[in-house]
């Protein structure tokens, strides 16, 4: 009977190591992507908190005629015609025009430069470029690509490994997966404690984490899915394999003969009066030239995750392709129902919520997967006392930093110069040196416990800050904003002011607690015992 049984019991012990091991090495980046991802679950919310506040819009005046407000902008520069310029429409988020499009600057042989303007719809007046307000932003790519060069692929493989850990975490737990699903054991053994916080959120998470690991893994890998495709069964011919995929993609050349543009516009009103064309941009190839095309891509209120979008020959008006609920490509529909249960956009702001808060427990439980991680290596001193310290202080240092750092990125994001240039890598910089001084000055802190109690008091500080700089910065208009359809502005308020004290609490239970570290905290020997 034993000898059945010991290679079940040596499968799980095997698995049991390498979800500890695997959970360790990839728990910052991974904790970070996590982290990103349930702020970002707002990214139209901090749109709308970031710049609308500098400059609202009177949604009851009546829009510019959207020919007239590009063709004035493009007035002042040199067009690059070949590269595509797309204008993304206004929405009950974010009410302003964004153009983007290729220029000149004027040197010879020189390559043209992207702008990407905001535009005020209602008066046709530039009020600046798109990534001043760059927060919302640089926490999406913090979420997929953590704004490395081939950060999108190291976030795929962290994926791949974060599936995996699901997968053994599953087989681990086996027959106690669903019998102590909620059990938490009220002793005062550690060990318990963090193994049955790690279990329950771990399983309550389940479908979600299952969800988003493979909808990341399908986002992140794909280009080497995309890339092994069309070398192999197409021979190379990529636009091929995109056409297949449902990518329609315009390559006609500029005929150098120019076309009035009205009926392009023609087309783009049309669809704007179009509830069910719900239109979110329209692309143009080949502007002003006679061989010019538009783009127009909307997403159908009426169905589950349902892209609109139709090209048209601008010159005369002929329809090459479209493609909605009865016309789809079913490879294409299927990316666009994994990105839909991705981000939580198919239904109101209380299923993002949920989101956010299954994404914060997911964080908790990477936590806890550290904290089990350092208890068992202190216990059992098969690793090095350097190595414990070590990933100590970078766990306290990369998690805790990373929260404040975003915090500290809200409070530069309200009081930076809006004309500053630059202004979006200083916001950028801000946010990197935040975690590489926490990551830093945590080495130098004898007491872990009372640094991580002061670490969450001053992430709580800065979020009050942020509040306080709001209200000073605009009292007179956040009301006005609030009846005139942006809740926005507060409703972030609120969730940061939720946030803050909850920092404020957790960090006065760890401070209060001082004068009851152990000795050995000073010299790193309970290094596992962070949070008891």
């Amino acid at each position: 009977m034993s000898s059945k049984i010991q290679p079940k019991h040596k499968l799980i012990k095997n698995l049991t190591q390498a979800h500890s091991w695997l959970g360790l090495i990839i728990s910052s980046l991974l904790f970070i992507v996590f982290w990103a991802g349930s702020v970002t679950l707002f990214f139209e919310e901090i749109k709308q908190w970031s710049t609308v506040p500098h400059y609202p819009v009177e949604l009851s005046a009546a829009d510019k005629p959207l020919q007239q407000v590009v063709e004035n902008i493009l007035a002042d520069y040199q067009l690059d015609a070949q590269e595509r310029m797309t204008v993304y429409m206004p929405n009950d988020h974010y009410p302003y025009y964004r153009l983007y499009f290729n220029v000149f600057d004027g040197a010879e042989n020189a390559d043209s430069e992207q702008l990407r303007l905001v535009i005020n719809p209602k008066t046709g007046e530039v009020i600046g470029q798109y990534d001043q307000f760059r927060l919302a932003d640089f926490l999406y790519r913090l979420h997929y690509d953590l704004n490395l060069p081939g950060g999108t692929e190291l976030v795929g493989v962290v994926t791949l490994f974060f599936f995996f850990a699901i997968v053994s975490g599953i087989f681990i737990q086996g027959k106690k997966l669903f019998k102590n699903f909620f059990q938490y054991r009220g002793d005062n053994r550690r060990k318990d404690k963090l193994l049955d916080m790690h279990n329950v959120v771990g399983v309550f998470s389940l479908p979600f984490t299952a969800m988003l690991a493979l909808s990341g893994l399908i986002f992140n890998i794909a280009i080497i899915y995309q890339a092994s495709f069309a070398v192999f069964l197409y021979q190379g011919d990529q636009k091929a394999l995109l056409q297949d995929a449902g990518y329609t993609r315009y390559t006609e050349k500029p005929a150098q003969q120019k076309l009035d543009m009205s009926s392009a516009f023609v087309l783009i009103e049309q669809a704007k009066q179009v509830p069910e064309q719900g239109l979110v941009r329209a692309a143009f190839y080949n502007y002003g030239d006679s061989k010019a095309a538009l783009q127009l891509t909307g997403m159908d209120p009426r169905y589950f995750a349902q892209r609109i979008e139709t090209f048209y020959r601008v010159k005369n008006n002929e329809l090459i392709s479209h493609s909605d609920f009865e016309n789809y490509n079913v490879l294409r529909k299927g990316k666009d129902v994994i990105a839909t249960l991705h981000f939580g956009n198919f239904a109101g702001v209380d299923l993002r919520i949920l989101y956010f808060m299954l994404g914060i427990a997911v964080c908790a439980m990477i936590v806890t997967g550290n904290m089990m991680w350092l208890d068992k290596a202190r216990r059992q001193q098969q690793v090095a006392e350097p190595v414990i310290k070590a990933v100590t202080n970078l766990t306290i240092g990369i998690f805790g930093g990373t929260v404040m750092a975003t915090a500290a990125a809200f409070l530069a994001e309200r009081v930076l110069p809006v004309p500053m240039a630059g202004r979006g890598d200083y916001l950028a910089n801000t946010f990197v040196a935040v975690i590489f001084l926490v990551s830093v000055s945590v080495f130098f802190a004898s007491a872990k416990k009372q640094y991580i109690g002061r670490l969450l008091q001053l992430t709580a500080l800065l979020f009050f800050m942020v509040i306080g700089a709001d209200w000073w910065m605009f009292a007179a208009k956040l009301l006005t904003l609030w009846h005139s359809g942006y809740g926005s502005v507060l409703g972030l308020q609120l969730g940061m002011l939720i946030l803050a004290l909850a920092f404020l609490w957790g960090g006065h239970l760890l401070v209060a607690k001082k004068g009851q570290v152990p000795p050995q905290d000073a010299s790193g020997q309970e290094a596992g015992k962070l949070l008891s």
